[in-house]
């Protein structure tokens, strides 16, 4: 979406018209799969969000070489020791509540950090506001836009062993995001340790987090002058 008329006023946003079908299960044949999107495709649906994977089972044990014949896609990585695959909401997409833009923002991220090696694998959240569509608060690093900027939070996790992430600060540019993870990202990738983002920051607070990962300058400060 065009960042000019991504940053109108909420109330002169137009959300334009979206359908969610209902799959029982979240589990459909690729006949019904293709049939749906045919369907969408000749009532002019232009693009689809998708809120979690597409997963294809196949009917034997071995996954057949066609699979990645022509290269055009590469499989997602669900237990490696990566950065993993960022997760957004559909701010832009359908939903005009978004603070700030941050599809193109989501879309930078994964492609700069997605697949870098780590101690142990590191998830990326982005939400266009306040309702946290896409849990920013339970990922290593949790961006949320806000009037001024665009929040971030680190440390959360979900799993077996559920954390909240910890509120860094605001920073004012989606460049600050980028170069805020890129640091957070260098300071964890030089541990050796299996230990997640939040159990790290929880020994040593957050300002001493911020002043070793070398990210507390990129914060702006409230009226009250807090970070």
């Amino acid at each position: 979406m065009d960042t000019v008329i991504a940053m109108k006023k909420k109330s002169e946003r137009v959300r334009p018209a979206t359908f969610a079908p209902y799959i029982h299960g979240g589990v459909a044949s690729l006949d019904e799969l293709s049939a749906m999107v045919e369907q969408m495709r000749a009532s002019g649906a232009k693009k689809v969000k998708l809120t979690g994977e597409i997963v294809f089972v196949f009917g034997g044990t071995e996954l057949p070489h066609s699979v990645r014949e022509n290269g055009k896609w590469e499989q997602n990585r669900f237990n490696a020791d990566v950065v993993r695959p960022v997760k957004t909401c559909s701010a832009e997409v359908f939903c005009q509540n978004f603070e700030q833009p941050v599809l193109d923002l989501a879309l930078q991220i994964d492609k700069k950090f997605r697949g870098v090696p780590l101690p142990t694998k590191f998830v990326i959240g982005v939400a266009g506001c306040k309702r946290s569509c896409s849990e920013p608060a339970t990922k290593d690093i949790g961006i949320t836009a806000v009037p001024r900027g665009y929040e971030i939070a680190a440390g959360g996790a979900s799993g077996m062993k559920p954390m909240l992430a910890r509120r860094l600060g605001v920073v004012p540019t989606a460049r600050d995001v980028v170069k805020v993870i890129e640091k957070i990202i260098e300071f964890f990738g030089g541990g050796t340790k299996y230990r997640r983002l939040g159990v790290i920051m929880e020994k040593m607070g957050v300002e001493e987090f911020k002043a070793s990962a070398g990210i507390a300058e990129y914060f702006i400060g409230d009226n009250n002058g807090n970070k």
